[in-house]
């Protein structure tokens, strides 16, 4: 056995098994000739990964059926006082950061109502905004293609940011039919500029350019290069090794054989700082966003390139770091030689507070679905990002399968969409092969099929979506899952990869809890309310997996105003209320008070006359809470302009840990 020296590197190590191998001390010849254009600015979307999020929540308005079933057309948030189809509806300030559509009705104009105005300030053509032809949402920001077989399989994605200060309202005159549009929240104070089609849009126009391999110049990068020339069954190669060292793995480079058995059957593990389990053990291909063969895929994070020579470049553009020490190793986990392995690592300083930032981690699972259970993507306790899946399914029907994510514990989901292909962004399947920064279908399995329908069936389907343009924020938990089928209802062999940047504690702890109509509890929080009716044992059920549940509870509904006062840590870093409520009464708002102060307007726009019971969080920045062991809320509710009463049922009262993180 011959040792490997991995050159620029401090520590070394090649950890054989099964048959011998030998490797060899190289500069190893990575093809660069189909390199494009350096689209650096793009890399600033990855680097912010890293660094735990702070107080803002991301959520989904989407046209998913209100009773729990499937058939998610034409269910809009409500309709308005001209009749039309609301598909986004919220109190700033925030920001729309994507929206996704698809079977646009002919016709259909989009409204944007930005912070209470009476007429819209856009009216465009909902086919002309999304080809892009709208100078404020231009492509390649804007898309309007065709992703499924399906005679009206045209996919229509925005991901032009649209910030708002005080409220935004998008509705469609039409038919709304199929869509989703996924917000930032941020809390009251937060300084953001009203849309205006000039915001600074580089990093998101440059990860549409195809990247170069060549890292950006980070400062001081050091390039680890290994070749291993021959993988016997068993075999287990090691990228990259460190220790008593801190630094952020910024690029992966692999060039190794193209086979099914390298995607399917050979795994990439990860290990940071000593921790006692891989934080990411996962197969090759999908890893790489394409699971189960060799296709071209060129998304933000990870790409992979068919070569001539039958080979393939997969590329990792995740950002890694490390503080003490890492490790990242390949194993052949087949029954056949895959051939020789060419790397390339690229390492730069860190310079990230540890205290602050999360770790890269994944969640590989493979096996049959389970009849009613939607599919776990990932769940786990921590505070992080949810940043990206991957799935492949076998067998069955493979759409209509909604997302449901709860975070935070949450028992409605704040993202709940419309099907598993809408997820992806793709729509009607079986889906082409299409590629983009944010969301993949690697490979064609209605031409792999031969061109039958029923074929597809017998072929893997695989899918790709980053969270890129707005990772998913959680500070106590994350349950990510999806449906197969559109009631969890199919047998069929799924794997998935969930990605995330994880740290295994909570930044966000409970410190009260408020339960409307038990008297006791209201007395001990001096709850009053004026112009209120007590409802007694409201019978209802949630969105999401468990509509088919159902429960009790006491509460009230409200037309004036509300007074309470609850119990936080004054070494806090903001608080968040979260409120149960009854979605059947419309357009829910209230402005809030915290010791006499305004810190912002509590809306809820969605109706939901058959899934009522509904959490609703409110953030309040920690300039109204630091230093305070006690807030006196008042809640003013404010039925104007055709909302419904205000209903509460509990309210819970969590602190966010003092110092944060970002939102950049």
């Amino acid at each position: 056995m011959k040792a490997a020296r991995f050159i620029g590197c401090l520590a070394a190590g090649l950890v054989l098994g099964g048959s011998a191998q030998a490797t060899r001390a190289v500069e190893p010849q990575i093809d660069r000739s189909r390199d494009a254009a350096d689209g650096r600015a793009a890399f600033a979307l990855l680097d912010r990964l890293p660094r735990l999020p702070g107080q803002f929540m991301v959520r989904q308005s989407s046209s998913r059926n209100k009773t729990g079933h499937n058939g998610d057309e034409n269910w809009p948030l409500y309709k308005d006082e001209r009749g039309d189809d609301v598909i986004f509806d919220a109190a700033g300030p925030g920001c729309v950061r994507s929206m996704w559509v698809t079977h646009i009705a002919e016709g259909a104009i989009l409204n944007f109502y930005f912070d209470g105005e009476r007429e819209p300030r856009y009216r465009i053509g909902e086919v002309e905004f999304f080809e892009g032809k709208h100078p404020a949402f231009p492509r390649p920001l804007n898309s309007y293609e065709r992703r499924g077989r399906y005679a009206a399989g045209l996919a229509g994605n925005s991901f032009v940011p649209i910030p708002f200060q005080k409220s935004l309202k998008i509705s469609i005159t039409g038919e709304s039919r199929f869509f989703h549009v996924i917000w930032e929240q941020y809390p009251y104070g937060t300084s953001v500029g009203t849309f205006t089609g000039r915001e600074d849009r580089t990093a998101l126009l440059h990860s549409f350019e195809p990247l170069a391999d060549t890292p950006p110049p980070w400062a001081g990068p050091e390039i680890v290069r290994i070749a291993s020339e021959d993988n016997q069954p068993g075999a287990t190669v090691m990228l990259f090794s460190r220790k008593d060292a801190a630094g952020i793995v910024r690029n992966i480079v692999i060039e190794a054989d193209g086979s099914e058995e390298m995607f399917r059957n050979s795994e990439i593990q990860m290990r940071w700082d000593g921790h006692t389990r891989a934080d990411v053990l996962a197969p090759t291909g999908i890893f790489f966003a394409c699971a189960n063969h060799a296709c071209d895929v060129e998304s933000l994070p990870v790409s992979v390139q068919k070569l001539d020579s039958g080979r393939v470049r997969l590329t990792c553009r995740f950002p890694l770091p490390f503080w003490r020490e890492a490790e990242i190793l390949w194993r052949n986990n087949s029954e056949y030689s895959l051939g020789p392995v060419v790397a390339e690592v690229t390492v730069a300083a860190n310079d990230l507070d540890e205290a602050r930032s999360g770790y890269f981690t994944t969640l590989y699972r493979e096996g049959k679905t389970s009849y009613g259970r939607d599919w776990r993507l990932l769940q786990t306790p921590g505070t992080g990002w949810f940043v990206g899946a991957v799935q492949t399914m076998q067998h069955g029907h493979y759409c209509e399968g909604d997302e449901h994510f709860y975070i935070d514990g949450a028992i409605s989901p704040q993202i709940n969409g419309t099907g598993s292909e809408d997820y992806y962004l793709g729509c009607f399947w079986p889906n082409f092969h299409y590629s983009s920064p944010f969301a993949n279908c690697a490979g064609d399995i209605m031409l792999e099929a031969g061109g039958h329908f029923m074929g597809s069936y017998r072929i893997p389907a695989c899918y790709s979506r980053f969270h890129l343009e707005a990772p998913i924020p959680f500070f106590t938990s994350i349950d990510a899952r999806i449906q197969h089928g559109g009631l969890s209802y199919l047998r069929s062999d799924y794997r998935s990869l969930a990605y995330c940047y994880l740290r295994r504690r909570p930044a966000m702890r409970q410190t009260d809890f408020l339960d409307v109509g038990n008297s006791a509890s209201e007395a001990a929080h001096d709850y009053r309310a004026t112009r209120s009716d007590l409802i007694e044992a409201m019978t209802a059920s949630p969105e999401g997996e468990y509509f088919e549940y159902r429960m009790d509870e006491d509460g009230r509904t409200h037309t004036g105003e509300i007074t309470f006062t609850v119990a936080i840590d004054p070494d806090n870093g903001g608080v968040r209320l979260r409120r149960r409520l009854d979605q059947g009464s419309s357009r829910q708002a209230a402005d809030v008070y915290v010791n006499g102060e305004y810190v912002g307007r509590w809306y809820h726009g969605n109706h939901n006359e058959h899934l009522r019971w509904s959490d609703s969080d409110f953030d309040i920045h920690s300039r109204h809470t630091r230093e305070k062991g006690l807030l006196q809320v008042k809640l003013v509710v404010d039925t104007e302009g055709g909302g419904g009463p205000f209903t509460d049922f509990r309210y819970e009262v969590f602190c966010l840990d003092a110092g944060g993180g970002t939102r950049e």
